[in-house]
């Protein structure tokens, strides 16, 4: 069989005169065998002592995860999920159920969020993407077979309650997009697949910053500005040490007026993006 071509997701990386911190812009979702850095990447977290991805990554923390969200995301007494929706959103969640094979009373029974976080898989399943083979997964598995220190930004806790406590308007509007998404199919994620391989962060704030920040800010500013600017915070702490740091999170989160690399060089760190060989 020919060998895929190499890849060349963003990655570039801040310097001072001691110490050297990767930034790798990362997707949540891949197909299972593909790569998950390219050349680049694979040889920038060859070089670091520590490796740094948003939560951690191990079965014990999953496990944990799993049971954070079962909690956080269950409906509250008296409040089913098609209590917050009209009959005309009731009858396209009820189509796309039926469409999917979801039974009706596993979304009853959460809260609009955690809904909206559940249909936003099927696109993903219906393309051959797969979570267990994210690209955060495949720095986590190099980083512990290359015996690195492993650090996060975040507990699961910390990133699921973001997300459970955002306002009622915006848990509905993330389920009505979730639904809007299944129905449209998987084009859109991979469109934002292919920018991501080709390493297009142009592409990527198009898809994914700047429709969040242009149509969701409630969201955006959870989801990119608070979290960014608490990342930049403990990067810049990270540059009073020394040594090789490779940092792995959403590609999203590196693009931007509020992404890292512009907090960065907005603070006088040195940042240049690593060009393909």
């Amino acid at each position: 069989l020919a060998e895929a071509p190499a890849i060349h997701p963003a990655l570039f990386v801040a310097r001072d005169a001691d110490s050297t911190i990767y930034l790798f812009g990362t997707v949540h979702v891949r197909r299972p065998g593909e790569d998950w850095g390219g050349p680049e990447a694979h040889a920038a977290l060859a070089a670091a002592r520590e490796v740094w991805t948003e939560i951690p990554m191990n079965p014990a923390a999953d496990a944990q995860a799993q049971a954070i969200a079962a909690r956080l995301g269950a409906a509250a007494p008296g409040r089913p999920l098609s209590s917050w929706l009209n009959p005309a959103e009731a009858a396209r969640l009820q189509a796309l159920e039926a469409r999917a094979g979801l039974p009706a009373a596993l979304l009853e029974a959460m809260q609009p969020w955690m809904a909206s976080v559940t249909l936003s898989f099927i696109p993903v399943y219906q393309a051959g993407y797969d979570p267990n083979s994210a690209v955060d997964r495949g720095v986590d598995a190099a980083a512990e077979a290359g015996h690195k220190q492993m650090r996060a930004f975040e507990t699961a806790q910390q990133q699921l309650e973001f997300i459970a406590q955002l306002s009622e308007p915006m848990q509905h509007d993330m389920l009505m997009d979730s639904i809007d998404e299944a129905d449209a199919g998987p084009a859109e994620l991979d469109a934002l697949m292919r920018a991501w391989e080709r390493g297009d962060l142009d592409a990527i704030e198009r898809l994914v910053v700047d429709d969040t920040r242009d149509n969701y800010s409630e969201l955006y500013d959870v989801l990119f500005r608070r979290r960014n600017a608490a990342w930049v915070a403990t990067l810049m702490q990270e540059m009073q040490g020394a040594g090789t740091e490779f940092v792995a999170v959403g590609a999203g989160h590196l693009a931007g007026a509020d992404g890292l690399v512009a907090q960065l060089r907005a603070r006088g760190v040195e940042v240049e993006r690593v060009s393909a060989q």
